[in-house]
């Protein structure tokens, strides 16, 4: 019997290989250094080196708010669970609050199939492996014309389409991380409009994005990153004037200095359930109208979202009020809100860091 509630779907397991083509385990079942952060400095200019500290994140799921078509927003993603996906049967984790679900199907363009599913949305990018070639998303038409960026609303009966490039890990290179745990993504050759990240190298998965790897590039619009990562590095995404849309998967734990600012067109971003620092001028100059903060979050740094004149609602979920600057928000409209539980609301105005904002703080 089919489920009529929303599931995310989870990278899939089976340590089988069926000719060539094979599924594989996503970051939550995958051990790579239980929670491990990787710390706010990484791959400096003229160092490479990444420290890391081992403490268990409990994680907080959220809800993504709905999409509007004429306002961007930014949404916490739902954390990932564990399951394990036999060779019949694709394991999914469902959501309690479903909307209305419609059939997916999948054409993977590989002897490994994926079975059909009935949802509103799927959360994560479903993640096939065929030896040999990457996958670089998955697309509307057989034709390859639309990439799908994730978490996917469905609206009507769909089918969805494995593009494959032929190269495991094509236009890019990588470092191994100092503590030996995975692979920092270090430099990226290509100009591909829509960018799917690889999930391992080496046999081991990837853990960072490395300082400047998207810098200034003026062709990418949408990014699909691993479910391994735990780390997006200083200036990665920065000035990448055409990017539009991204999902920070939910092992990211901190967004370095610079992550995506001047990213001008971004107005879709899914952050990270486990999300904790919000970098120095993270997303400074970016382009969506709504940021829900997730609740781990303790820090939001120096013009972490300063410049964004779009911005006209902020969503803060913990009831402890995070760390902000004078200037976290510096250069938004004064019209701009601030809602928080109500439970909390009497720590947010008589916070030294919120008091001076009290007027613009609001009830959920």
């Amino acid at each position: 019997m089919r489920k009529r509630n929303s599931i995310k779907l989870l990278p899939i397991l089976a340590s089988l290989l069926i000719s060539g083509c094979r599924t594989e385990l996503s970051s939550s079942e995958k051990s790579i250094s239980e929670g491990t952060s990787i710390s706010s400095e990484i791959v400096s200019s003229e160092t490479t080196s990444v420290t890391t500290s081992n403490e268990e994140v409990s994680a907080t799921s959220e809800k993504s708010s709905s999409e509007n078509g004429e306002e961007s927003s930014i949404t916490t993603s739902s954390e990932d669970s564990s399951s394990i996906a036999s060779s019949e049967e694709s394991s999914v984790s469902v959501s309690s609050e479903p909307g209305v679900p419609y059939n997916v199907t999948f054409v993977t363009n590989c002897e490994t199939m994926l079975d059909a599913i009935y949802t509103d949305v799927i959360y994560d990018m479903p993640l096939i492996f065929r030896e040999g070639y990457t996958l670089a998303g998955w697309y509307l038409e057989a034709t390859f014309i639309n990439i799908v960026s994730f978490p996917y609303y469905v609206t009507s009966d769909v089918t969805l389409y494995a593009k494959w490039t032929e190269g495991e890990t094509a236009h890019f290179t990588f470092e191994l991380h100092p503590n030996n745990n995975g692979y920092i993504v270090t430099s990226y050759g290509g100009n591909a409009i829509n960018v799917v990240v690889p999930t391992t190298y080496n046999d081991k998965p990837i853990v960072a994005l490395g300082e400047k790897l998207f810098y200034q590039n003026g062709s990418i619009k949408s990014v699909v990153l691993p479910a391994t990562l735990t780390y997006i590095g200083m200036q990665a995404f920065k000035d990448a004037v055409s990017l539009e849309s991204i999902v920070i998967p939910s092992n990211v734990t901190e967004l370095a200095t610079d992550a995506f600012a001047g990213t001008i067109s971004l107005a879709q971003v899914t952050l990270s359930s486990k999300l904790k620092i919000i970098g120095n001028n993270a997303f400074e100059n970016s382009a969506f109208a709504e940021v829900t903060i997730p609740s781990l979050v303790t820090e939001i740094s120096s013009r972490a979202f300063a410049g964004n004149t779009n911005l006209l609602s902020v969503n803060l979920i913990s009831t402890t009020p995070p760390l902000r600057f004078a200037n976290s928000f510096e250069g938004t409209v004064s019209t701009m809100k601030y809602y928080v539980p109500s439970s909390a609301y009497n720590s947010y105005i008589n916070s030294p860091y919120w008091q001076a904002y009290s007027a613009q703080i609001v009830v959920k």
